[in-house]
Parts: structure tokens; sequence; C-alpha cells
């Protein structure tokens, strides 16, 4: 595998559970589930926006290590997700 592979799976994985082990969804009273959605949405196209994309080269130098592409898309898909969690609870979203 790769490491725009490996780092692309890893996002896949980390905003898969973004919202916490053993929750099922995001929930406002207020909104519907559509609106909810669409929220959510936004809240993720603002954290891309936001954070370096997973698929941005590493420029660490040749002596970076085969694993630098990983490691950097590790920690861009965790800020991405923190970016779109902030978002959520800011627009009134709790996980439930």
């Amino acid at each position: 595998m790769n490491k725009l592979s490996a780092a692309l799976s890893s996002l896949l994985a980390l905003s898969a559970c973004a919202i916490g082990p053993g929750s099922s969804s995001w929930h406002k009273e207020s909104a519907s589930a559509e609106q909810a959605e669409h929220d959510r949405l936004q809240c993720e196209r603002q954290a891309r926006l936001s954070a370096p994309s997973a698929s941005a080269p590493s420029y660490r130098g040749i002596n970076a290590g085969s694993g630098s592409g990983v490691s950097d898309g590790l920690a861009n898909a965790e800020r991405q997700s923190g970016i779109a969690n902030d978002c959520m609870r800011s627009r009134g979203y709790s996980i439930r």
C-alpha cells in the first residue's frame, strides 16, 4: 500500500469514528434529519478547508523516512475531525 492510499484509508477510518465510540449521530432538538445532515456536510467541508489535505506532500527531506506521508495523513485527519466536531457543537448539536 502506498503512502497516499494508507493516509486516505486512515482518514476514512478516523472520519467514520469521528463522533466517538458507541455514538450513533449528531442530535439537535430543533433540527430535522435533513438539516443535521446539511450542517454536518458544511462542517466537514469547513474542516477540509481549514486543515491541510491528507494528500498534501510532505517536504521533510530525503531523510524523513518512509512513514512520513502516513503520519502526516493521520495528523491531518485528526485535525479535520476535531474541527468538524467543534463546528457541530458550535451549531448546538450533541452526540447521541
